[in-house]
């Protein structure tokens, strides 16, 4: 009986992993006029739409660039999205529900993708929120 019942515990772990949902992946791109980085912290990207530290503010955190990345996805504007999510109304003061947008993005795969001279390169990334 002890063996049957360690014999099912061990598959546990295999039945956990098949659970696992598969993400979605957004790709944006990078715009300089809305997406800022600052040289303390070069793998952080803010947006100009974030409420701020004080509050709490909304930014992507580098996980890894990639250079050549096979997809035939289209690239759509960050500023469209976020403005047009229900997670921002431009008539509040805050505009930007900074952590529900945060925890809603954590179901993804988010890519920012930069062009310099003609070549895509992309910026894993991840939502992430922090109140200083």
């Amino acid at each position: 009986m002890k063996i049957a019942i360690l014999f099912i515990l061990s598959l546990f772990p295999c039945f956990v992993g098949a659970q696992e949902k598969v993400k979605d992946t957004l790709f944006f791109a990078y715009d300089s006029n809305y997406i800022n980085t600052y040289p303390e912290n070069p793998n952080d990207y803010y947006i100009k739409d974030g409420s701020g530290a004080r509050i709490g503010g909304f930014y992507f955190i580098e996980v890894q660039k990639i250079k050549n990345c096979k997809t035939k996805k289209r690239e759509i504007s960050l500023k469209e999205y976020i403005r047009s999510s229900k997670f921002y109304d431009e008539n509040r003061r805050l505009k930007l529900w900074d952590y529900d947008l945060s925890t809603y993005l954590k179901n993804y795969v988010i890519f920012l993708v930069k062009t310099e001279n003609g070549k895509k390169s992309y910026i894993q990334v991840e939502s992430s929120f922090e109140i200083e």
